[in-house]
């Protein structure tokens, strides 16, 4: 006879002493949630009465360990009543309860950030601790046998619904220990001196191919022959043949450009008209974002097969350039100067190399002088870094009397027009 059945005679006989040993149960189960309330209000003093006294008996540590402790003593020095039937289901019951809630603790600290993890995490606890009770009374065997008893039809093959039970709670237990031990191992990746591409290629790596051998694990232990397996992966194969092998090129070019490191985060290109900083490279697209903020999500192959502007991939440093026409007569070398000067005053330009001026054409308007000046932030923009230096180079202009060329050109026609216009710069 269980220990479960037990219990249920002596109720079932109306025995006072089944009732005396209960009710020290619940006392010490009161202890218990006394004291682990106790514990959580004072680590988190902001909750509320009842929310601290569920998140106690629901997800803390102290409640379950203290209960398990005055049970055991109770069961140690209290003599025949500790030898009970109640007692002796009481101890490994919260027993085992806390060997749980710690496991679960020590998980949840594993993924802080990961909400599914979470709720599988504390789903899990739940179900193994019910198990586990339903083991000790004596209940557990009888469900068993029933669900052994009763089939269920998969294809041509009739599989029992405790082997399909027991199918899906191993792989959810091999796929969560996959997981954490991915988690553990890209945790060890971000430290070392590997270049970034080279830890998210290995983390993703490392991370499919614990999946894959858990799930390949988890269906031999259940009995299921693999070799079936070999059908689907033809059918898999046939169809990246077919309708799938431009999604496949893309995950093929994502970890080429990982591998490679042709393309690396923070690199800063252009692609299809579209200029900006690659932000992410996940295994299908890479995410690239521009100087005003809007984001671009282009496919891996993009980056294998079309011209890609790469303007860090040696180094960041780009030039560019400005131009302008200065009336006939005009001061040339004070011109250049000034223009100079003008780019120096922006901190980011850099000084080495320097910026440069050259009269690069002569025009019917006037002299035509291009600056050049180098950056190596070109993620952060150019538009209006062109524009401070060419509204300082007006400064400049008008204070050293340099005019530009339609100023020059404008005095002959305004006498016969009366029309004004405006200096040129490109």
């Amino acid at each position: 006879m269980s220990p479960f059945e037990q219990l249920v005679n002596q109720f079932a006989s109306a025995s006072t002493q089944a009732w005396q040993q209960l009710g020290v149960v619940f006392l010490a189960i009161a202890i218990g949630a006394a004291i682990g309330y106790a514990v959580s209000r004072r680590r988190h003093p902001h909750l509320p009465m009842r929310r601290a006294l569920f998140h106690a008996l629901a997800y803390g540590i102290t409640f379950p360990i203290a209960t398990f402790l005055l049970i055991w003593v109770l069961r140690l020095f209290s003599g025949a009543v500790g030898q009970s039937v109640v007692i002796k289901l009481a101890v490994p019951i919260f027993g085992s309860l806390s060997i749980i809630r710690v496991v679960a603790r020590v998980l949840r600290n594993l993924f802080p950030h990961s909400n599914p993890a979470r709720v599988l995490i504390n789903l899990t606890s739940v179900v193994v601790w019910f198990a586990l009770v339903m083991h000790l009374s004596g209940v557990l065997p009888t469900i068993a046998q029933e669900l052994e008893q009763t089939e269920i039809p998969i294809g041509k093959t009739r599989v029992s619904l405790l082997t399909a039970l027991q199918a899906i709670a191993l792989v959810a237990v091999t796929l969560l220990t996959a997981l954490w031990a991915s988690a553990a191992i890209e945790a060890k990746l971000t430290s070392t001196g590997l270049t970034m591409g080279t830890k998210l290629l290995l983390a993703r790596f490392l991370r499919a191919a614990l999946l894959v051998l858990a799930l390949l694990f988890s269906l031999s232990a259940v009995g299921i022959d693999l070799t079936v397996l070999s059908v689907f992966g033809g059918a898999l194969g046939v169809g990246l043949g077919l309708g799938l092998q431009r999604i496949a090129a893309n995950y093929v070019s994502g970890f080429a450009m990982l591998l490679e490191g042709s393309f690396r985060v923070g690199d800063y290109v252009r692609i299809d008209n579209f200029e900006g900083s690659i932000t992410q490279i996940n295994s299908r697209y890479t995410v690239v974002r521009a100087a005003n903020g809007r984001e671009s999500v282009i496919p891996n192959e993009t980056f294998m097969t079309q011209r890609v502007e790469q303007s860090s991939l040696s180094d960041s440093q780009i030039a560019v350039t400005s131009t302008l026409v200065v009336a006939p007569g005009s001061d040339v070398v004070l011109a250049r100067k000034l223009m100079i000067d003008a780019a120096l005053s922006e901190p980011r330009v850099l000084r080495e190399p320097g910026p440069g001026v050259f009269v690069s054409a002569f025009t019917l308007d006037g002299i035509e002088l291009t600056s050049s000046f180098w950056i190596a932030d070109p993620e952060n923009g150019q538009l209006a870094l062109r524009s401070n230096i060419n509204l300082l180079i007006l400064q400049s202009f008008a204070k050293n009397g340099i005019a530009f060329a339609t100023a020059a050109s404008s005095a002959a026609s305004s006498s016969r027009t009366g029309e004004k216009s405006s200096p040129r710069i490109a």
